[in-house]
């Protein structure tokens, strides 16, 4: 598989362009490659997680197309995960090649799948919608993706996921926007597995916070703690690719101080453009 991270920013992007804290200020004066677009992931050139504002800019940044999408997860449905108006953009009126795009499955929560239901741009011709189920392995076009509930607060009776993905051998887990998992998740994760992981993309979005007031997101320590206990269960072991994943910006600093932290721990931070072959 190859990975290629879209976007690598929490909700507001990194920089915020409405913020002057410190961290925004560091981010700008280091440059453009500190600069972060809301999350999202090209797997290959078929399967992208999660739909958000920026897939048009992050798709462009990183001279990529979409046009082979055929699979897209949604994690939930917070507007940097889910952008109802990415879909026309696939709609014949603005799509020039509209015939020959392939119908894209679409597999995520009965509220996201709702939501794209009832909107205006909403292709029944091109949009095949899919129920995920936790812990329900399902094969879509050459994958096999089982949905993980997250433990994050989004509309009331929405489950939030993550995604853990098999093809030929390999293995990713997309596991942002989450507080720590439990045990019970952690062992279900593991029967999964035929060998520990070989990538991981880990919810990193509170940083260097040091009171935790909404515990549905991970500080670098508790990302420290998670990869530990990880470890210790036979999910990841030494060759397991760990990135932090999913920036907010007040408390995350710079690329390079983020790496400076994070690699004595044996962890990698990701950015956007940010290609891996698994």
């Amino acid at each position: 598989m190859r990975v290629l991270f879209l976007g690598t920013a929490a909700y507001e992007g990194h920089p915020n362009v409405f913020c002057d804290c410190d961290n925004c200020r560091k981010v700008r004066e280091a440059g453009p490659d500190n600069f972060r677009l809301t999350s999202a992931v090209l797997v290959n050139d078929d399967l992208l997680i999660d739909f958000g504002p920026n897939i048009m800019a992050g798709a462009q940044k990183t001279g990529s197309t979409l046009f082979n999408v055929r699979t897209l997860l949604i994690t939930h449905s917070h507007s940097d995960h889910l952008y109802l108006p990415n879909f026309g953009y696939r709609m014949d009126r603005y799509n020039a090649s509209y015939e020959r795009l392939s119908p894209m499955s679409v597999l995520a929560n009965s509220t996201v799948l709702s939501l794209i239901s009832d909107s205006v741009y909403f292709d029944p011709d091109k949009t095949i919608l899919l129920m995920a189920e936790a812990y329900k392995e399902t094969v879509l076009n050459d994958y096999s993706v089982i949905p993980i509930p997250a433990v994050h607060k989004v509309k009331e009776g929405e489950q939030a996921l993550l995604f853990l993905i098999k093809k030929k051998g390999k293995s990713f887990f997309y596991a942002t926007d989450t507080g720590p998992l439990d045990e019970f998740s952690l062992k279900l994760i593991k029967s999964f597995l035929d060998s520990p992981l070989d990538l991981v993309a880990i919810d990193s979005t509170l940083g260097f916070m040091k009171e935790v007031t909404f515990p549905y997101h991970q500080t670098a320590e508790q990302v420290v703690s998670t990869v530990e206990t990880m470890r210790k269960n036979g999910i990841m072991d030494d060759t397991t690719k760990i990135y932090a994943h999913h920036f907010s910006h007040y408390p995350n600093p710079t690329q390079g101080e983020l790496e400076r932290f994070y690699v004595r721990f044996g962890i990698a931070v990701a950015y956007d453009g940010l290609s891996l072959e698994i």
